[in-house]
């Protein structure tokens, strides 16, 4: 009894050991170079917007106002670092300037252009008159931030708008704002324009770029924007980079980054004589959801206003380390109810046990924290919960099978399938063997409707690497232990290979610098190994003619999107001639997606499918679908697809195994 006492003992102690190393070694802040600059001289612009964590511009349509308390606690803290900020809107900050003043604080001054000449001429408007209330304090003012990377208005329109303001404001330097590619597509801007204004952010290029070579990225456009707009001054308007968010190939957002980039750009920016504007002073959490988690990390300080560090001192990419190991350390210490049924275990399965646990720990840790990080929608917070739950699951299933020493059977995907319809239907309870079925089932589903997502909108999405991580490893695990553990099936055969094409397709889109792609790939071959061993004499061919239909339908929208809907020549066009036939379909298929029509259309007839076990049904949600992977409605349209096809692979199936 002792001895078993002391082997459950060594083993916790070993596992929350190591839990606590890594959590320190994650959370131990590192120096990072400071310039000289800025510890003893005021530096430029920062991109100021007030909103506080819970909210955004789009709520001074539901009646928001920003408090004036507000602004000056901001400026308050902006003044000790910056001689300047910079606006994108006047909406709600009517009352800057004079806390500008008071701060003795500069403004570039914003007015928001978009596709609405109305909101867009109400904003010229503002503008003039704040730029004349407030001639000293305001620098220049910038008509417009990016509304040709957004196709909102035509280059000629822009420079309508500029001339107005100027014309409003004689003695004010007036200038445009966009991405440096821009400036070069639309030649007639520049002209209109007293000084040229030019972002250049290497993380979202279309190239990425790396940390390590940001900096002569930097130099390398500035200097080429310079010889191709010769005459002009050029004000970097935004540069930066996010502390939290998805890697793009070898650029990796992250605290330590976020300090490495900004001190080196300053350095940078004062030994060339640059003027320039950082992006940005607080994190705003509402632009996750059309940027994904990276779009709400750019701050300089939190949306808490809490700083950072990104100016000077050490850094620490797990600032909150503390919090999370004792987190992992909860989990592993629940583990202690198995343990507790399988105390005689040898001290080599002790071992592995202890190994197994700590590690798991710590995956589920991470990926809540990411969930944390990325999540703003109802369906973000379902999907978080839900692979959370699988891969909880499965943590305790693979310390079971340790600490047992067997391993765990489970119900081939079809076999699923069928028990948890009837379990629906009430005809049946779920035994053991169907419980890990299922448990499976939903495991593959999810990564599933993850790798559509990376496939068709990886450019805001994340990867949900650490909680699919645990039973990737472990389902290799029982098969290797017990090759024919599951029966072969059609269900498992064409998930396997959709697993392997979609792993190979983000590779490739990715590109093998992306190490977070790399695990994400390596883990969609983990989990596609054990169903394409266990199904290799199983045909897909009663398959071929709905691959030909899903073939056909996505190359149709696909043509659709690419000729209609996003083409560049087709801007102009129904800028003039609205009423075109064409650009009225190709403004009815914006609201549709915008509206999320396809999306609920196709999960509605997903539904349906599964509930009827109908193959004409599934056609017609895989085809909806479809749309909605084509047309940006990929979260819930990945859903359906993946609910429509195993049900369709599950009947075509049972029709071809029936006697």
């Amino acid at each position: 009894m002792l001895n078993t006492i002391m082997r459950t003992a060594l083993a916790y102690c070993l596992a929350l050991a190591a839990i606590f190393g890594f959590w320190y070694g994650a959370g131990l802040p590192r120096p990072i170079p400071e310039p000289e600059v800025a510890t003893h001289h005021t530096l430029q612009c920062v991109s100021y917007a007030p909103f506080a964590k819970d909210q955004s511009p789009f709520d001074f349509a539901k009646g928001m106002t920003i408090a004036p308390a507000r602004i000056d606690a901001d400026l308050a803290i902006l003044s000790q670092h910056f001689s300047c900020i910079r606006t994108y809107s006047v909406a709600g900050l009517e009352a800057l300037p004079a806390y500008a003043e008071k701060y003795r604080m500069k403004i570039l001054l914003g007015a928001w252009v978009s596709a609405d000449p109305l909101a867009t001429q109400q904003e010229l408007h503002k503008v003039v008159e704040l730029a004349k209330r407030y001639p000293a304090i305001v620098r220049a003012v910038v008509v417009g931030n990016e509304a040709l990377l957004r196709r909102e208005v035509t280059g000629a329109q822009l420079a309508g708008y500029i001339r107005q303001v100027k014309a409003a404001l004689p003695g004010v330097e007036v200038t445009y704002a966009d991405v440096w590619e821009f400036w070069l597509k639309h030649p007639e801007v520049a002209p209109a324009c007293d000084f040229i204004t030019i972002h250049i952010l290497p993380y979202w290029e279309d190239k990425p770029v790396a940390i390590s070579a940001a900096m002569d990225h930097i130099k390398k456009i500035r200097e080429e924007i310079g010889k191709k707009i010769p005459g002009k001054e050029i004000l970097i308007g935004e540069t930066g980079w996010p502390s939290q968010g998805r890697m793009r190939e070898a650029s990796l957002p992250s605290l330590e980054n976020q300090a490495r980039f900004i001190r080196g750009f300053i350095a940078l920016a004062e030994q060339e004589h640059w003027q320039y504007n950082l992006i940005e002073a607080f994190d705003q959490p509402w632009k996750r959801a059309k940027e994904g988690a990276v779009g709400g990390y750019w701050g300089l300080y939190s949306a808490d206003r809490a700083d950072k560090h990104v100016l000077a001192g050490p850094v620490s990419n797990f600032p909150g380390w503390r919090l999370l190991f004792m987190q992992s350390g909860a989990i592993a210490l629940l583990t202690l109810l198995i343990a507790r049924r399988h105390s005689s275990m040898s001290a080599s399965r002790w071992l592995l046990f202890s190994l197994a646990m700590a590690t798991g720990a710590i995956l589920i840790v991470l990926q809540g924290h990411q969930f944390f990080i990325i999540s703003t929608n109802t369906f973000e917070y379902l999907w978080a919960f839900l692979v959370l739950s699988l891969s909880a699951g499965v943590y305790l299933l693979a310390l079971q099978a340790i600490g047992s020493g067997t391993t765990p059977r489970h119900l081939n995907l079809e076999g699923s399938m069928d028990s948890l319809r009837d379990f629906l239907r009430g005809r049946s309870r779920l035994n053991p063997e169907a419980v890990g079925g299922v448990l499976r089932l939903g495991v593959i589903a999810c990564a599933l409707v993850a790798v559509l997502g990376l496939v068709f909108d990886a450019r805001y999405r994340s990867f949900n690497n650490f909680g699919f991580a645990i039973p990737a490893l472990a389902y290799v695990w029982f098969s290797r232990r017990q090759p024919g553990l599951v029966a072969p099936s059609m269900l498992e055969h064409l998930s396997g290979l959709l697993l392997a094409a979609g792993g190979v397709a983000i590779l490739i889109n990715e590109t093998p610098l992306n190490r977070q792609a790399d695990i994400w790939v390596a883990i969609c071959l983990l989990l596609a190994y054990p169903l394409w061993r266990a199904s290799r004499p199983v045909s897909l061919r009663p398959l071929l003619p709905f691959g030909i239909l899903v073939l056909g339908a996505f190359i149709a929208f696909a043509a659709l999107r690419q000729g209609i809907f996003i083409s560049e020549r087709l801007v102009e066009v129904c800028a003039d001639t609205p009423d075109k036939t064409v650009c009225l379909v190709r403004s009815l298929i914006g609201k549709l997606m915008y509206h999320q029509v396809f999306a609920w259309t196709s999960l509605t007839l997903a539904v349906l499918a599964v509930w009827r076990n109908a193959v004409w049904l599934c056609c017609l949600a895989l085809v909806a679908s479809l749309a909605g992977l084509a047309f940006y409605n990929v979260n819930l349209a990945a859903l359906a697809f993946v609910l429509a096809g195993l049900t369709l692979a599950n009947r075509i199936n049972t029709k071809t195994i029936s006697p």
